[in-house]
Parts: structure tokens; sequence; C-alpha cells
């Protein structure tokens, strides 16, 4: 089973424009670092058209455009953006063009609707992930609208952005209570617990090392490190040799780092004592230049980094088990 573990999907906000300058803040060191923008200052309007990625940070896609770009996989998980204030503009994730069987105005307030609607759309490839925000209206808000999101509406887990919405992941007050209904629920928890290249995101919010009070409070809650820490990806293994229920998934990261590097970084792993069944192949599509197809070959071809390095190859079922069965065991998709 090949499983993109997370992607996102249709808009950021109700005026698409947003999204599109979303993403060149985001995808800008990216361009500088390929030579396609100067790095000593603000590229202009021309020399964004002439880089040809003025759109790509954060394209707009629906429900068959992501299973389009996901040839020869089985099943990708699509992650609601939950609802906060940026720049005095309400975001999250929409529906602008009104492809979806979702009632009223776009609203990013119903982004866990759009998210059911998109599984609705394409039942047999998409797993849906709601999101909530306990700083936008509450803990008990959000709390209630988690329970709504799995039990109404169906979807399999929850992803949270602490770093964006800036609160703090291990707060007792803020947090907890999302945690605790999660554990009920019996659903998996993903956090960005990573770097980001958003201005606004705060980095001292997205260490690691913060979700350890939430393994040693709630025991049987499942989490998923996103992005498997990147850049502190150390400090992220380790919470998954520490944490029995602790797991990371590989976005960002994979596409961040050459293949030799990805190979030494899973040869390692086993060693640190983490199992690489705690490992999940992810892309973050469709932002910036991740291309699911490109990132599973990358991923899937790693062991020929093993003759130059002089190191044995990976055995090809746990690389298999990255690709898919891991996470699709965690879902209950696949025996244990």
């Amino acid at each position: 089973m090949i499983i993109d573990a997370h992607s996102h999907i249709l808009s950021l906000a109700e005026d698409p424009a947003f999204t599109v300058e979303y993403g060149r803040e985001g995808s800008l060191c990216i361009y500088r670092s390929m030579g396609l923008l100067p790095a000593h200052r603000m590229p202009t309007e021309e020399e964004w058209e002439g880089s040809g990625y003025t759109g790509a940070g954060w394209p707009v896609i629906g429900p068959k455009e992501s299973v389009r770009d996901h040839v020869g996989f089985d099943k990708s998980i699509i992650l609601a953006v939950s609802p906060q204030r940026l720049d005095g503009r309400l975001i999250g994730t929409v529906d602008t063009d009104r492809i979806l069987d979702v009632e009223g105005p776009p609203n990013p307030e119903k982004c866990n609707d759009y998210i059911a609607a998109c599984v609705r759309a394409e039942p047999a490839q998409l797993i849906g992930y709601g999101s909530v925000n306990p700083a936008y209206e509450g803990p008990q808000a959000a709390v209630e609208e988690l329970e709504r999101s799995v039990v109404e509406l169906g979807l399999s887990g929850i992803k949270l952005y602490p770093m964006y919405q800036h609160w703090l992941v291990n707060d007792p007050e803020l947090a907890f209570p999302i945690y605790e209904k999660a554990q009920q629920l019996e659903i998996p928890v993903m956090i960005h617990q990573a770097g980001s290249t958003r201005i606004d995101a705060s980095l001292e919010l997205g260490r690691p090392a913060l979700l350890d009070d939430i393994g040693r409070t709630f025991r049987d809650l499942r989490v998923i490190i996103a992005h498997a820490g990147w850049p502190w990806v150390d400090e992220a293994l380790f919470l998954l040799t520490k944490h029995p229920n602790f797991y990371a998934e590989l976005s960002y990261l994979i596409a961040s780092i050459s293949r030799r590097d990805l190979f030494l970084l899973l040869s390692r792993c086993e060693p640190m004592f983490v199992p690489l069944e705690k490992l999940f192949f992810g892309t973050d599509y469709p932002g910036f230049l991740y291309d699911p197809v490109k990132l599973k070959d990358k991923l899937l071809s790693v062991n020929e980094e093993a003759a130059p390095c002089s190191m044995p190859p990976i055995p090809e079922d746990k690389l298999e088990g990255i690709m898919g069965t891991n996470v699709a065991r965690v879902l209950g998709l696949a025996p244990d």
C-alpha cells in the first residue's frame, strides 16, 4: 500500500490571490537557493513571473487534481487548516471555487466540512484529517468541533498548527482538552512541530521537545510529528524512541535533503532505537517542489546510495512500510 501521509487541498483564504501571496512568502527562500530569484533584495513582479514559479508555492487544487497528481498511490491523507487571523484576515481551508457540496458562501470556519466533502468526492483515495484551533474560539469550542469532525463528518484524524496560530502545544488549559478528546475518540493527532519559512510563524513554538509533556500525560494518544521535526530531526526521533505511540512523517524533510542524506538518516534510525515502522512517507503536496511521484521514487531508490557509502542497504520491506503500510496500520487500514 502506497500512501501520502501529508498533503493539502483547496485554497487557504476566501481570496485566491492571498493563497498565491502566502505561497510566495514560504517559497521565496527555495527559489532564491535555486538561483531563480535575487537573494540580496525582494524580487519584482517581473522576476517572479520570469522564474516560472509565481503561483507554485501553494497552488489551489481540488480532489480530482490531487488524485491525478498521485499516480501510483493507493491513498492520500488530506489535511484541513483551521481558522486563524493573519494580518487582519481570516484564513484556513476554504472552497473558493465552490466545487464541493458544502452549502453557503466560502468560509474558513467550515474547513472540516470542506475536507469531508473532498473525501466524499474521492472516497476510494482520500483520507481526511480535520483541524481545530483552540486559540480561535477557546478550547471548549475546539473540542466540540473535533468531536463533530470525527463523529458526524467521519474524518479519520486531526492536524494541529501551534506555531502558526501562536499557542503552546503543551499548554494544559488550551491544548490538553484536545488531546483528551482525541484519545477518547481513538484518532491520531498530527502536529506541526517543526520549522517554517513563514515570517509570522514562531520558531520557539515549533520545537519537537515540547511534545514530551503530551507523551507523558496521554499515554494512549497516537501522535504524529509532522515533517519529522525538521530542522530538529534528532529531537523528534528521540521522542519516537521514548514514547511508544509517537510517530513521524517525512514530508518537507524528504524534499529538503539529498537522496544520500535520506539514506543515511534512515540507516541511523534503528541504531538510535527508532523502528523504521514509526516513519511515514509524506509530501506536503501541492506546495513548492513537492511532486508526489518524484519523492516516492526518491525514497524507494535510496539503496542505490548503499554501495557508495559502504553501508548495508535498508531492507525493502522496511521501505515499503514507510511508503504506506506503517500509516495504514495506525489508521486500521492494514493488519498488524
